[in-house]
Protein backbone atom coordinates (compact mmCIF):
# COMPACT_ATOMS: atom_id res chain seq x y z
CA UNK A 1 0.00 0.00 0.00
CA UNK A 2 2.93 2.29 0.72
CA UNK A 3 4.15 1.77 -2.82
CA UNK A 4 0.63 2.49 -4.09
CA UNK A 5 0.61 5.78 -2.19
CA UNK A 6 4.01 6.67 -3.59
CA UNK A 7 2.75 6.00 -7.14
CA UNK A 8 -0.29 8.22 -6.56
CA UNK A 9 1.92 11.02 -5.28
CA UNK A 10 4.21 10.79 -8.30
CA UNK A 11 1.27 10.79 -10.74
CA UNK A 12 -0.33 13.73 -8.99
CA UNK A 13 2.94 15.64 -8.98
CA UNK A 14 3.39 14.98 -12.71
CA UNK A 15 -0.14 16.21 -13.43
CA UNK A 16 0.43 19.40 -11.47
CA UNK A 17 3.77 19.92 -13.20
CA UNK A 18 2.01 19.72 -16.60
CA UNK A 19 -0.53 22.25 -15.34
CA UNK A 20 2.26 24.62 -14.35
CA UNK A 21 4.06 24.14 -17.66
CA UNK A 22 1.10 24.41 -20.02
CA UNK A 23 -1.15 27.04 -18.56
CA UNK A 24 1.49 29.74 -18.56
CA UNK A 25 0.46 31.70 -15.45
CA UNK A 26 -1.48 29.54 -12.95
CA UNK A 27 -2.82 30.88 -9.69
CA UNK A 28 -0.21 29.99 -6.99
CA UNK A 29 -2.98 29.64 -4.44
CA UNK A 30 -4.41 26.75 -6.50
CA UNK A 31 -0.96 25.12 -6.48
CA UNK A 32 -0.78 25.51 -2.71
CA UNK A 33 -4.22 23.98 -2.36
CA UNK A 34 -3.15 21.13 -4.61
CA UNK A 35 -0.07 20.57 -2.48
CA UNK A 36 -2.23 20.28 0.64
CA UNK A 37 -4.71 17.97 -1.06
CA UNK A 38 -1.92 15.67 -2.22
CA UNK A 39 -0.41 15.61 1.25
CA UNK A 40 -3.78 14.86 2.79
CA UNK A 41 -4.40 12.16 0.16
CA UNK A 42 -1.09 10.52 1.07
CA UNK A 43 -2.11 10.51 4.73
CA UNK A 44 -5.52 9.09 3.85
CA UNK A 45 -4.00 6.31 1.78
CA UNK A 46 -1.81 5.37 4.75
CA UNK A 47 -4.93 5.03 6.88
CA UNK A 48 -6.64 2.94 4.21
CA UNK A 49 -3.51 0.80 4.05
CA UNK A 50 -3.79 -0.03 7.72
CA UNK A 51 -1.31 2.48 9.15
CA UNK A 52 -2.73 4.12 12.23
CA UNK A 53 -2.28 7.90 12.35
CA UNK A 54 -2.84 10.04 15.43
CA UNK A 55 -2.68 13.75 16.07
CA UNK A 56 0.88 13.25 17.23
CA UNK A 57 1.92 11.75 13.86
CA UNK A 58 4.36 13.85 11.86
CA UNK A 59 2.26 13.28 8.73
CA UNK A 60 -0.84 14.67 10.41
CA UNK A 61 1.17 17.63 11.69
CA UNK A 62 2.47 18.21 8.17
CA UNK A 63 -1.09 18.16 6.79
CA UNK A 64 -2.22 20.69 9.41
CA UNK A 65 0.76 22.97 8.68
CA UNK A 66 0.07 22.77 4.93
CA UNK A 67 -3.59 23.58 5.50
CA UNK A 68 -2.63 26.64 7.54
CA UNK A 69 -0.27 27.78 4.78
CA UNK A 70 -3.10 27.32 2.25
CA UNK A 71 -5.42 29.50 4.30
CA UNK A 72 -2.63 32.05 4.62
CA UNK A 73 -2.07 32.10 0.85
CA UNK A 74 -5.73 33.02 0.29
CA UNK A 75 -5.53 35.80 2.85
CA UNK A 76 -2.53 37.55 1.34
CA UNK A 77 -3.46 40.77 -0.60
CA UNK A 78 -3.06 40.63 -4.36
CA UNK A 79 -0.19 43.14 -4.47
CA UNK A 80 1.96 40.99 -2.17
CA UNK A 81 0.67 37.59 -3.15
CA UNK A 82 3.48 36.43 -5.44
CA UNK A 83 6.27 37.33 -3.02
CA UNK A 84 4.38 35.82 -0.07
CA UNK A 85 3.64 32.63 -2.02
CA UNK A 86 7.37 32.27 -2.70
CA UNK A 87 7.99 32.28 1.06
CA UNK A 88 5.13 29.80 1.49
CA UNK A 89 6.77 27.56 -1.15
CA UNK A 90 9.92 27.43 0.95
CA UNK A 91 7.81 26.62 4.00
CA UNK A 92 6.13 23.85 1.96
CA UNK A 93 9.56 22.26 1.58
CA UNK A 94 9.76 22.42 5.33
CA UNK A 95 6.35 20.75 5.57
CA UNK A 96 7.71 17.90 3.44
CA UNK A 97 10.61 17.66 5.88
CA UNK A 98 8.16 17.46 8.80
CA UNK A 99 6.17 14.71 7.08
CA UNK A 100 9.33 12.69 6.41
CA UNK A 101 10.15 12.63 10.09
CA UNK A 102 7.56 9.87 10.38
CA UNK A 103 8.66 7.81 7.45
CA UNK A 104 11.97 7.92 5.67
CA UNK A 105 10.86 5.67 2.84
CA UNK A 106 7.76 6.81 1.04
CA UNK A 107 6.35 9.02 -1.68
CA UNK A 108 6.05 12.10 0.49
CA UNK A 109 9.50 13.30 -0.50
CA UNK A 110 8.41 13.74 -4.10
CA UNK A 111 6.00 16.47 -3.02
CA UNK A 112 9.02 18.73 -2.75
CA UNK A 113 8.77 18.97 -6.55
CA UNK A 114 5.71 21.29 -6.31
CA UNK A 115 7.30 24.15 -4.36
CA UNK A 116 10.53 23.61 -6.31
CA UNK A 117 8.65 24.05 -9.59
CA UNK A 118 7.14 27.28 -8.37
CA UNK A 119 10.49 28.65 -7.21
CA UNK A 120 12.16 27.70 -10.49
CA UNK A 121 9.32 29.17 -12.48
CA UNK A 122 9.31 32.35 -10.44
CA UNK A 123 13.03 33.02 -10.07
CA UNK A 124 14.74 30.82 -12.66
CA UNK A 125 18.19 29.53 -11.71
CA UNK A 126 18.13 31.45 -8.45
CA UNK A 127 14.87 29.75 -7.60
CA UNK A 128 16.49 26.35 -8.29
CA UNK A 129 19.32 27.25 -5.92
CA UNK A 130 16.82 28.27 -3.24
CA UNK A 131 14.93 24.98 -3.74
CA UNK A 132 18.13 22.95 -3.34
CA UNK A 133 19.24 24.85 -0.26
CA UNK A 134 15.75 24.75 1.31
CA UNK A 135 15.44 21.00 0.63
CA UNK A 136 18.87 20.39 2.09
CA UNK A 137 18.23 22.51 5.17
CA UNK A 138 14.57 21.70 5.78
CA UNK A 139 14.35 18.06 4.58
CA UNK A 140 17.69 16.32 4.35
CA UNK A 141 19.40 17.68 7.47
CA UNK A 142 16.36 17.26 9.81
CA UNK A 143 15.68 13.78 8.38
CA UNK A 144 19.22 12.59 8.81
CA UNK A 145 19.35 14.13 12.28
CA UNK A 146 16.06 12.52 13.30
CA UNK A 147 16.48 9.09 11.66
CA UNK A 148 20.22 8.88 11.36
CA UNK A 149 22.25 7.95 8.28
CA UNK A 150 20.85 4.47 7.81
CA UNK A 151 20.62 2.42 4.61
CA UNK A 152 18.23 3.46 1.90
CA UNK A 153 16.89 6.36 3.95
CA UNK A 154 20.22 8.13 3.59
CA UNK A 155 20.11 7.87 -0.17
CA UNK A 156 16.47 8.96 -0.27
CA UNK A 157 17.00 12.04 1.87
CA UNK A 158 20.11 13.04 -0.03
CA UNK A 159 18.30 12.68 -3.37
CA UNK A 160 15.47 15.01 -2.39
CA UNK A 161 17.53 18.26 -2.83
CA UNK A 162 18.78 16.91 -6.15
CA UNK A 163 15.25 16.15 -7.27
CA UNK A 164 14.13 19.62 -6.22
CA UNK A 165 17.04 21.27 -8.01
CA UNK A 166 16.60 19.30 -11.24
CA UNK A 167 12.84 19.96 -11.29
CA UNK A 168 13.37 23.64 -10.67
CA UNK A 169 16.08 23.92 -13.32
CA UNK A 170 13.98 21.96 -15.81
CA UNK A 171 11.04 24.29 -15.57
CA UNK A 172 13.37 27.30 -15.55
CA UNK A 173 15.07 26.15 -18.78
CA UNK A 174 11.77 25.23 -20.34
CA UNK A 175 10.29 28.58 -19.45
CA UNK A 176 13.32 30.34 -20.87
CA UNK A 177 12.81 28.55 -24.18
CA UNK A 178 9.12 29.33 -24.00
CA UNK A 179 9.79 33.00 -23.23
CA UNK A 180 12.19 33.23 -26.18
CA UNK A 181 9.60 31.67 -28.45
CA UNK A 182 6.94 33.94 -26.98
CA UNK A 183 9.16 36.98 -27.48
CA UNK A 184 9.67 36.04 -31.13
CA UNK A 185 5.96 35.44 -31.49
CA UNK A 186 5.19 38.75 -29.80
CA UNK A 187 7.57 40.54 -32.12
CA UNK A 188 5.84 38.90 -35.05
CA UNK A 189 2.46 39.71 -33.56
CA UNK A 190 3.60 43.27 -32.94
CA UNK A 191 4.64 43.66 -36.56
CA UNK A 192 1.42 42.01 -37.66
CA UNK A 193 -0.55 44.26 -35.31
CA UNK A 194 1.16 47.35 -36.75
CA UNK A 195 0.41 46.14 -40.26
CA UNK A 196 -3.20 45.48 -39.28
CA UNK A 197 -3.44 48.90 -37.66
CA UNK A 198 -2.09 50.48 -40.85
CA UNK A 199 -4.62 48.52 -42.91
CA UNK A 200 -7.42 49.50 -40.52
CA UNK A 201 -6.32 53.14 -40.68
CA UNK A 202 -6.45 53.01 -44.48
CA UNK A 203 -9.82 51.29 -44.30
CA UNK A 204 -11.17 53.92 -41.93
CA UNK A 205 -9.81 56.69 -44.14
CA UNK A 206 -11.30 55.08 -47.24
CA UNK A 207 -14.62 54.56 -45.47
CA UNK A 208 -14.61 58.18 -44.29
CA UNK A 209 -14.05 59.35 -47.86
CA UNK A 210 -16.64 56.81 -49.04
CA UNK A 211 -19.22 58.14 -46.56
CA UNK A 212 -18.34 61.78 -47.19
CA UNK A 213 -19.21 61.54 -50.88
CA UNK A 214 -22.18 63.67 -51.84
CA UNK A 215 -23.69 60.84 -53.89
CA UNK A 216 -24.79 57.39 -52.80
CA UNK A 217 -22.27 54.66 -53.64
CA UNK A 218 -22.71 50.88 -53.71
CA UNK A 219 -20.22 48.16 -54.64
CA UNK A 220 -21.21 44.62 -55.66
CA UNK A 221 -19.02 41.55 -56.14
CA UNK A 222 -19.06 39.09 -59.04
CA UNK A 223 -22.00 37.24 -57.47
CA UNK A 224 -24.04 40.41 -57.02
CA UNK A 225 -23.50 40.39 -53.26
CA UNK A 226 -23.08 43.69 -51.43
CA UNK A 227 -19.44 44.62 -50.75
CA UNK A 228 -19.82 48.15 -49.47
CA UNK A 229 -22.37 50.94 -49.32
CA UNK A 230 -21.98 54.44 -47.97
CA UNK A 231 -24.45 56.21 -45.69
CA UNK A 232 -25.98 58.19 -48.54
CA UNK A 233 -26.97 55.11 -50.54
CA UNK A 234 -28.02 53.46 -47.29
CA UNK A 235 -30.58 56.23 -46.81
CA UNK A 236 -32.10 55.44 -50.21
CA UNK A 237 -32.16 51.72 -49.44
CA UNK A 238 -33.71 52.24 -46.01
CA UNK A 239 -36.57 54.12 -47.66
CA UNK A 240 -37.05 51.43 -50.30
CA UNK A 241 -36.77 48.28 -48.23
CA UNK A 242 -39.28 47.35 -45.54
CA UNK A 243 -37.89 45.79 -42.37
CA UNK A 244 -36.72 42.22 -42.80
CA UNK A 245 -36.11 42.33 -46.55
CA UNK A 246 -32.84 42.16 -48.46
CA UNK A 247 -31.35 43.94 -51.42
CA UNK A 248 -32.85 41.54 -53.94
CA UNK A 249 -36.41 42.58 -53.07
CA UNK A 250 -37.58 45.78 -54.76
CA UNK A 251 -39.52 46.98 -51.71
CA UNK A 252 -40.98 50.45 -52.17
CA UNK A 253 -39.23 51.26 -55.46
CA UNK A 254 -41.14 53.00 -58.22
CA UNK A 255 -40.44 54.08 -61.78
CA UNK A 256 -39.90 57.69 -62.81
CA UNK A 257 -43.64 58.34 -62.78
CA UNK A 258 -43.67 57.59 -59.04
CA UNK A 259 -46.58 55.17 -59.50
CA UNK A 260 -45.40 52.08 -61.38
CA UNK A 261 -43.71 49.62 -58.97
CA UNK A 262 -40.35 48.22 -60.04
CA UNK A 263 -39.94 44.45 -60.04
CA UNK A 264 -36.97 42.72 -58.40
CA UNK A 265 -35.24 42.45 -61.79
CA UNK A 266 -35.76 46.13 -62.61
CA UNK A 267 -34.13 47.73 -59.56
CA UNK A 268 -30.67 49.19 -60.26
CA UNK A 269 -28.77 46.76 -58.01
CA UNK A 270 -30.24 43.73 -59.82
CA UNK A 271 -29.48 45.20 -63.24
CA UNK A 272 -25.92 46.05 -62.21
CA UNK A 273 -25.45 42.54 -60.77
CA UNK A 274 -26.25 41.18 -64.24
CA UNK A 275 -23.48 43.31 -65.72
CA UNK A 276 -25.69 46.04 -67.19
CA UNK A 277 -24.38 49.57 -67.51
CA UNK A 278 -26.75 52.53 -67.55
CA UNK A 279 -26.90 56.26 -66.85
CA UNK A 280 -29.46 58.39 -65.02
CA UNK A 281 -31.98 55.66 -64.29
CA UNK A 282 -34.66 57.62 -62.46
CA UNK A 283 -36.60 55.94 -59.66
CA UNK A 284 -38.45 56.82 -56.48
CA UNK A 285 -37.49 55.27 -53.12
CA UNK A 286 -40.10 55.10 -50.39
CA UNK A 287 -43.85 54.71 -50.15
CA UNK A 288 -44.62 57.80 -48.06
CA UNK A 289 -45.11 60.87 -50.30
CA UNK A 290 -43.74 63.07 -47.52
CA UNK A 291 -40.39 61.29 -47.16
CA UNK A 292 -39.85 59.50 -50.49
CA UNK A 293 -36.81 60.50 -52.54
CA UNK A 294 -36.17 60.64 -56.26
CA UNK A 295 -32.84 59.01 -57.16
CA UNK A 296 -30.91 59.11 -60.40
CA UNK A 297 -28.76 55.96 -60.53
CA UNK A 298 -25.87 55.13 -62.85
CA UNK A 299 -23.96 51.83 -62.97
CA UNK A 300 -20.65 50.60 -64.33
CA UNK A 301 -19.29 47.06 -64.24
CA UNK A 302 -15.71 46.02 -63.51
CA UNK A 303 -13.79 43.44 -65.52
CA UNK A 304 -10.86 41.20 -64.61
CA UNK A 305 -7.71 40.71 -66.65
CA UNK A 306 -9.48 38.01 -68.64
CA UNK A 307 -12.37 40.36 -69.40
CA UNK A 308 -14.75 38.54 -67.06
CA UNK A 309 -17.27 40.31 -64.84
CA UNK A 310 -15.86 40.80 -61.33
CA UNK A 311 -18.26 43.34 -59.84
CA UNK A 312 -20.18 46.55 -60.31
CA UNK A 313 -20.37 50.05 -58.89
CA UNK A 314 -23.54 52.13 -58.57
CA UNK A 315 -23.84 55.85 -57.93
CA UNK A 316 -27.13 57.40 -56.87
CA UNK A 317 -27.85 61.14 -56.84
CA UNK A 318 -30.75 62.65 -54.93
CA UNK A 319 -32.82 64.65 -57.44
CA UNK A 320 -35.95 64.98 -55.31
CA UNK A 321 -35.91 68.78 -55.21
CA UNK A 322 -35.42 68.93 -58.97
CA UNK A 323 -38.26 66.48 -59.64
CA UNK A 324 -40.63 68.30 -57.30
CA UNK A 325 -39.71 71.62 -58.90
CA UNK A 326 -40.41 70.12 -62.32
CA UNK A 327 -43.72 68.77 -61.04
CA UNK A 328 -44.68 72.23 -59.80
CA UNK A 329 -43.63 73.68 -63.15
CA UNK A 330 -45.70 71.10 -65.02
CA UNK A 331 -48.71 71.82 -62.85
CA UNK A 332 -48.30 75.52 -63.50
CA UNK A 333 -47.90 74.98 -67.25
CA UNK A 334 -50.95 72.73 -67.33
CA UNK A 335 -53.01 75.22 -65.37
CA UNK A 336 -51.97 78.20 -67.50
CA UNK A 337 -52.47 76.25 -70.74
CA UNK A 338 -55.90 75.13 -69.66
CA UNK A 339 -56.89 78.66 -68.73
CA UNK A 340 -55.67 79.95 -72.10
CA UNK A 341 -58.01 77.67 -73.99
CA UNK A 342 -61.12 79.55 -72.89
CA UNK A 343 -60.14 82.93 -74.37
CA UNK A 344 -58.72 81.16 -77.44
CA UNK A 345 -62.09 79.54 -78.04
CA UNK A 346 -63.72 82.97 -77.89
CA UNK A 347 -61.16 84.44 -80.28
CA UNK A 348 -61.73 81.62 -82.76
CA UNK A 349 -65.49 82.07 -82.51
CA UNK A 350 -65.44 85.79 -83.12
CA UNK A 351 -62.85 85.50 -85.92
CA UNK A 352 -65.09 82.95 -87.67
CA UNK A 353 -68.08 85.25 -87.27
CA UNK A 354 -66.17 88.19 -88.71
CA UNK A 355 -64.99 86.12 -91.68
CA UNK A 356 -68.60 85.35 -92.51
CA UNK A 357 -69.53 89.00 -92.77
CA UNK A 358 -69.61 90.44 -96.29
CA UNK A 359 -69.68 94.11 -95.36
CA UNK A 360 -66.11 94.34 -94.03
CA UNK A 361 -63.48 96.20 -96.03
CA UNK A 362 -60.53 94.29 -97.47
CA UNK A 363 -58.04 95.74 -95.02
CA UNK A 364 -60.18 94.54 -92.12
CA UNK A 365 -60.28 91.05 -93.56
CA UNK A 366 -56.48 91.07 -93.83
CA UNK A 367 -56.20 92.13 -90.19
CA UNK A 368 -58.65 89.41 -89.18
CA UNK A 369 -56.47 86.94 -91.09
CA UNK A 370 -53.45 88.03 -89.05
CA UNK A 371 -55.45 87.49 -85.86
CA UNK A 372 -56.53 84.05 -87.06
CA UNK A 373 -52.96 82.99 -87.89
CA UNK A 374 -51.68 84.28 -84.52
CA UNK A 375 -54.50 82.50 -82.73
CA UNK A 376 -53.66 79.32 -84.62
CA UNK A 377 -49.99 79.50 -83.56
CA UNK A 378 -51.09 80.15 -80.00
CA UNK A 379 -53.45 77.16 -80.15
CA UNK A 380 -50.61 74.87 -81.32
CA UNK A 381 -48.41 76.16 -78.48
CA UNK A 382 -51.15 75.64 -75.88
CA UNK A 383 -51.86 72.13 -77.19
CA UNK A 384 -48.16 71.23 -76.93
CA UNK A 385 -47.94 72.61 -73.42
CA UNK A 386 -51.06 70.76 -72.31
CA UNK A 387 -49.91 67.51 -73.84
CA UNK A 388 -46.46 67.76 -72.24
CA UNK A 389 -48.03 68.44 -68.84
CA UNK A 390 -50.51 65.55 -69.20
CA UNK A 391 -47.83 63.09 -70.30
CA UNK A 392 -45.66 64.05 -67.34
CA UNK A 393 -48.41 63.84 -64.73
CA UNK A 394 -50.45 60.91 -66.05
CA UNK A 395 -47.96 59.07 -68.22
CA UNK A 396 -48.19 58.44 -71.94
CA UNK A 397 -51.55 57.03 -73.02
CA UNK A 398 -51.43 54.65 -76.00
CA UNK A 399 -54.19 52.89 -77.91
CA UNK A 400 -52.30 50.13 -79.77
CA UNK A 401 -53.60 48.31 -82.80
CA UNK A 402 -52.42 47.14 -86.23
CA UNK A 403 -51.25 50.12 -88.26
CA UNK A 404 -49.52 50.71 -91.58
CA UNK A 405 -46.61 53.02 -90.89
CA UNK A 406 -45.94 53.50 -94.61
CA UNK A 407 -49.42 54.95 -95.03
CA UNK A 408 -48.95 57.22 -91.99
CA UNK A 409 -45.65 58.57 -93.38
CA UNK A 410 -47.15 59.08 -96.84
CA UNK A 411 -50.05 61.12 -95.38
CA UNK A 412 -47.62 63.21 -93.33
CA UNK A 413 -45.47 63.91 -96.40
CA UNK A 414 -48.54 64.91 -98.39
CA UNK A 415 -49.66 67.32 -95.67
CA UNK A 416 -46.20 68.87 -95.38
CA UNK A 417 -45.54 69.38 -99.12
CA UNK A 418 -47.35 72.75 -99.40
CA UNK A 419 -45.43 74.11 -96.41
CA UNK A 420 -42.14 72.80 -97.86
CA UNK A 421 -42.90 74.35 -101.24
CA UNK A 422 -43.65 77.72 -99.64
CA UNK A 423 -40.31 77.53 -97.80
CA UNK A 424 -38.41 76.65 -100.98
CA UNK A 425 -37.43 73.18 -99.70
CA UNK A 426 -37.42 69.96 -101.68
CA UNK A 427 -39.30 67.23 -99.79
CA UNK A 428 -38.65 63.66 -100.96
CA UNK A 429 -39.69 60.25 -99.64
CA UNK A 430 -38.61 56.68 -100.24
CA UNK A 431 -41.34 54.44 -98.84
CA UNK A 432 -42.28 50.77 -99.15
CA UNK A 433 -45.75 49.75 -100.22
CA UNK A 434 -46.62 48.69 -96.71
CA UNK A 435 -44.95 48.58 -93.28
CA UNK A 436 -47.21 46.97 -90.70
CA UNK A 437 -46.74 46.92 -86.97
CA UNK A 438 -48.73 47.26 -83.75
CA UNK A 439 -48.96 50.78 -82.37
CA UNK A 440 -51.04 53.85 -81.71
CA UNK A 441 -51.90 55.34 -85.11
CA UNK A 442 -52.54 58.85 -83.82
CA UNK A 443 -49.36 58.95 -81.76
CA UNK A 444 -47.20 57.53 -84.56
CA UNK A 445 -48.62 60.14 -86.95
CA UNK A 446 -47.66 62.76 -84.36
CA UNK A 447 -44.08 61.42 -84.36
CA UNK A 448 -43.77 61.61 -88.15
CA UNK A 449 -45.36 65.08 -88.29
CA UNK A 450 -42.99 66.40 -85.62
CA UNK A 451 -39.86 65.06 -87.33
CA UNK A 452 -40.85 66.21 -90.82
CA UNK A 453 -42.04 69.66 -89.69
CA UNK A 454 -38.84 70.16 -87.64
CA UNK A 455 -36.69 69.20 -90.64
CA UNK A 456 -38.49 71.75 -92.79
CA UNK A 457 -38.43 74.42 -90.06
CA UNK A 458 -34.68 74.19 -89.48
CA UNK A 459 -33.66 73.90 -93.15
CA UNK A 460 -33.00 77.15 -95.03
CA UNK A 461 -34.49 77.93 -98.45
CA UNK A 462 -32.92 75.86 -101.21
CA UNK A 463 -32.31 72.88 -98.96
CA UNK A 464 -33.88 69.45 -98.95
CA UNK A 465 -35.55 66.95 -96.63
CA UNK A 466 -35.51 63.23 -97.38
CA UNK A 467 -37.68 60.66 -95.57
CA UNK A 468 -36.88 56.93 -95.78
CA UNK A 469 -38.84 54.02 -94.33
CA UNK A 470 -37.30 50.55 -94.28
CA UNK A 471 -38.92 47.35 -92.99
CA UNK A 472 -36.50 44.81 -91.53
CA UNK A 473 -36.93 41.35 -90.09
CA UNK A 474 -37.75 42.44 -86.56
CA UNK A 475 -38.13 46.23 -86.76
CA UNK A 476 -39.12 49.20 -88.89
CA UNK A 477 -36.60 52.01 -89.38
CA UNK A 478 -37.60 55.59 -90.17
CA UNK A 479 -34.93 58.10 -91.29
CA UNK A 480 -35.55 61.84 -91.64
CA UNK A 481 -32.57 63.67 -93.15
CA UNK A 482 -32.25 67.38 -93.82
CA UNK A 483 -29.60 69.78 -95.09
CA UNK A 484 -30.40 72.38 -92.45
CA UNK A 485 -28.42 74.28 -89.84
CA UNK A 486 -27.45 71.18 -87.87
CA UNK A 487 -26.91 70.80 -84.13
CA UNK A 488 -23.78 71.66 -82.17
CA UNK A 489 -22.02 68.64 -80.54
CA UNK A 490 -22.60 70.04 -77.05
CA UNK A 491 -26.36 70.19 -77.71
CA UNK A 492 -26.85 66.67 -79.05
CA UNK A 493 -27.41 65.15 -75.61
CA UNK A 494 -30.10 67.71 -74.80
CA UNK A 495 -32.22 67.91 -77.93
CA UNK A 496 -34.81 65.51 -76.46
CA UNK A 497 -35.14 67.45 -73.20
CA UNK A 498 -38.29 69.44 -72.66
CA UNK A 499 -38.06 73.17 -73.42
CA UNK A 500 -34.57 72.85 -74.85
CA UNK A 501 -33.76 74.92 -77.92
CA UNK A 502 -30.41 75.20 -79.64
CA UNK A 503 -28.58 78.48 -79.71
CA UNK A 504 -28.76 78.52 -83.52
CA UNK A 505 -32.58 78.32 -83.41
CA UNK A 506 -32.72 81.14 -80.89
CA UNK A 507 -30.30 83.30 -82.92
CA UNK A 508 -32.42 82.90 -86.06
CA UNK A 509 -35.68 83.52 -84.15
CA UNK A 510 -37.21 80.23 -85.25
CA UNK A 511 -40.50 79.75 -83.45
CA UNK A 512 -40.91 76.91 -80.95
CA UNK A 513 -40.77 76.07 -77.26
CA UNK A 514 -38.73 72.86 -77.41
CA UNK A 515 -41.46 70.32 -76.68
CA UNK A 516 -41.87 68.48 -79.99
CA UNK A 517 -38.81 66.22 -79.75
CA UNK A 518 -39.39 65.52 -76.05
CA UNK A 519 -42.94 64.31 -76.76
CA UNK A 520 -41.71 62.40 -79.82
CA UNK A 521 -39.17 60.49 -77.74
CA UNK A 522 -41.77 59.58 -75.12
CA UNK A 523 -44.09 58.22 -77.80
CA UNK A 524 -41.34 56.15 -79.44
CA UNK A 525 -40.14 54.72 -76.12
CA UNK A 526 -43.76 53.98 -75.23
CA UNK A 527 -43.80 51.73 -78.31
CA UNK A 528 -40.59 50.02 -77.17
CA UNK A 529 -38.51 51.81 -79.80
CA UNK A 530 -35.52 54.15 -79.81
CA UNK A 531 -34.73 57.48 -81.43
CA UNK A 532 -31.23 58.72 -82.25
CA UNK A 533 -29.82 61.81 -83.87
CA UNK A 534 -26.67 62.33 -85.90
CA UNK A 535 -25.90 65.92 -86.80
CA UNK A 536 -23.13 68.23 -87.88
CA UNK A 537 -23.32 71.96 -87.42
CA UNK A 538 -23.99 73.71 -90.74
CA UNK A 539 -24.48 70.43 -92.69
CA UNK A 540 -27.80 69.06 -91.49
CA UNK A 541 -29.22 66.39 -89.23
CA UNK A 542 -30.48 62.82 -89.44
CA UNK A 543 -33.09 61.48 -87.01
CA UNK A 544 -33.34 57.70 -86.86
CA UNK A 545 -36.35 55.93 -85.34
CA UNK A 546 -36.42 52.16 -84.82
CA UNK A 547 -39.76 50.56 -83.87
CA UNK A 548 -39.96 46.83 -83.10
CA UNK A 549 -42.41 44.68 -85.02
CA UNK A 550 -45.07 42.90 -83.01
CA UNK A 551 -46.72 39.51 -83.44
CA UNK A 552 -49.75 41.13 -85.08
CA UNK A 553 -49.01 42.09 -88.68
CA UNK A 554 -51.14 43.54 -91.46
CA UNK A 555 -52.61 41.17 -94.01
CA UNK A 556 -51.14 41.37 -97.50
Amino acid sequence: MKAFGSGMSRAAAAAVWRLVWLRGEPDPRILQLGFTVLLAAEAGLRVVGGIALSWESWVVRAVVLSALLTVLSWCVPGARRRTSISVIAILDIGVVGVALLSNEDGGLGLLVVLPALWLGRRYGEWGALVAVVASLVLVTVPGLTYHGPRGAGLTYLVMIPLIAGVSSLAISAGLEVARSAQARAERGESELARALETIKAHQHTSQAIFDAAGVGLMLLDRDGELLAMNHRYGEFVSLSLPDGTDLEWPGHCFAADGVTPLSADEVPSSRAARGEEFDDFLMWSGNDPRTRRAVSVSARHAEGEAGDFIGAALAGTDVTDLMRALAVKDEFIGLVSHELRTPLTSIYGYVSMLHEREDLPEIALKQIGVVARSADRLRILVDDLLEAAQVTSNGLSLDPGPVDLASIVAESIASARPHAADAGIVLEADLPTQAGLVGDQVRLAQVVDNLVSNAIKYTPRGGSVHVTLDERTDAVELLVRDTGMGIAPDDLDQVFNRFFRTQQAADQAIRGVGLGLAITKQIIEGHGGVIEVDSELGRGSEFRVVLPLQVIRLAS
